[in-house]
């Protein structure tokens, strides 16, 4: 009887939680889109970078509690039954919209992700939803985020089952996070809310050639992806033990990042940057696009600033993809669409998910293409990732073995880039 009434309430929250995370989806990307638009009016309001910074730090580190954890937060309420604060949802909402505005290089998937992992954390907790099905309706709150935001309902779904973990899918929420990710999605549409897309605008036969291009293509996919989660963990760990108080850290993180945008004219890669997408389709990508976005990124996320990673990652891939397309002489649009996915998907360590998304956003002409991509690059990336709390259940093949349930974090000390990382940081502590 317990378990059937958990079933039936874990489903009416599965739904309330998608609609609840669909009205405050079509929200968060109105303002994102006002605020964008006012700063690309007025590029001044990047001269604000230290203010919203200095907020940010404030607010987290005098109110936020455990929330400045952000997504490895929601992660630990999956895997631990940790508690998430209701504040934390609010929290991320407000600065990340506030750090667009001010050209921060941050994306869209860590407030949706932590807003949609708040709403089903408070509602199973409030309906005392069971631990077994409350990790459940957590995994969908992910869902809804991840589909609702980026307009990608399958992918969404697929992602909250994937999100949480290294080589394990979570097949209980399967029917869970498909209900919430489809909702959130519908409800955005319906409120007004519209997505980019892109096309593939050719796809060449699948030979030799344009095989080896697209392998040689996916190892830099994967370098990329895993130079974007190195840098972002190095940065953060050289800026707390450089400066040890949260205010003059950012302060520090924040000019740098503002003199960086200035001395390298990059200010049309601050806030979410997206023409970089339509620029690699279209084949017109600069060879320099994607390492400025790269580092206007780490700096952004490095200094403190709230945001996600994912569009980021898009801009990335599709800008280094669209100009080794040119250069190739092979489909920059082809390119450009694997790029997108595929730094993503190593970055975040989740391939099935990245897989999902080629077929939702692309079709199956280029589906050969996607898997080669996806799977080369991923396991080029090696043991990094841009989420630390994932628990890893399985290894890559020619890496060494993880333990079993440790998280990526933990693995990633013991790997050679965790550990020139962590020694190397060390050396700038002791100078």
């Amino acid at each position: 009887m317990v378990s059937w009434r958990n079933r039936i309430l874990l489903l009416l929250l599965t739904a309330a939680t998608g609609v609840a995370m669909g009205s405050v989806s079509a929200l968060f990307l109105w303002l994102l889109a006002l605020v964008t638009g006012m700063r690309e009016r007025q590029p001044l309001w990047i001269a604000l970078l230290p203010v919203v910074g200095v907020f940010t730090v404030f607010l987290y580190t005098r109110f936020g509690k455990n929330a400045q954890r952000g997504n490895n937060l929601i992660i630990d309420s999956v895997n631990e039954n940790e508690q998430v604060p209701l504040r934390m949802g609010i929290f991320t909402f407000i600065c990340t919209v506030l750090t667009q505005l001010v050209g921060g290089s941050v994306g869209r998937e860590g407030t949706a992700v932590q807003v949609g992992g708040t709403i089903a954390n408070v509602l199973g907790r409030a309906f005392h939803l069971h631990h077994p099905y409350h990790r459940i309706l957590v995994m969908a709150g992910i869902s809804a985020g991840f589909g609702s935001v980026f307009g990608m309902p399958l992918a969404g779904a697929v992602f909250g089952m994937e999100m949480c973990f290294v080589g394990h899918l979570g097949y209980e929420a399967l029917l869970p996070c498909f209900v919430a990710s489809f909702t959130a999605d519908s409800v955005t549409r319906a409120l007004g809310i519209t997505h980019e897309t892109y096309a593939i605008t050719s796809v060449p036969a699948v030979g030799w050639y344009s095989l080896l291009v697209v392998v040689i293509a996916a190892m830099i996919f994967g370098v990329a992806g895993r130079l974007f989660a190195v840098a972002i963990r190095a940065l953060k760990l050289f800026y707390a033990r450089r400066v040890s108080h949260p205010i003059p850290r950012v302060l520090l993180g924040s000019a740098v990042l503002l003199v960086a945008m200035l001395a390298l004219r990059a200010v049309p890669y601050a806030g979410l940057s997206t023409w970089m997408i339509g620029a690699g389709f279209a084949g017109k990508a600069q060879w320099y696009d994607g390492p400025l976005k790269l580092l206007m990124t780490v700096l952004s996320l490095g200094a403190g600033f709230q945001g996600g990673e994912v569009t980021p990652l898009f801009d990335i891939g599709a800008g280094l993809g669209g100009w080794l397309g040119l250069v190739a002489r092979l489909s920059p649009s082809l390119l450009a669409a694997l790029g997108m996915i595929s730094v993503f998907g190593c970055a975040a360590n989740t391939p099935l998910t990245t897989l999902i998304m080629g077929f939702e956003l692309f079709g199956n002409q280029s589906l050969p293409f996607v898997v080669i991509a996806v799977f080369v690059s991923y396991y080029v990336s090696g043991r990094s990732g841009i989420y630390g709390a994932q628990r890893v259940t399985a290894g890559r093949p020619f890496y060494r073995p993880a333990h079993p349930g440790e998280t990526l974090d933990a693995a990633g000390n013991r790997s050679l880039t965790g550990y020139l990382v962590t020694h190397i940081m060390a050396r700038f502590k002791k100078r």
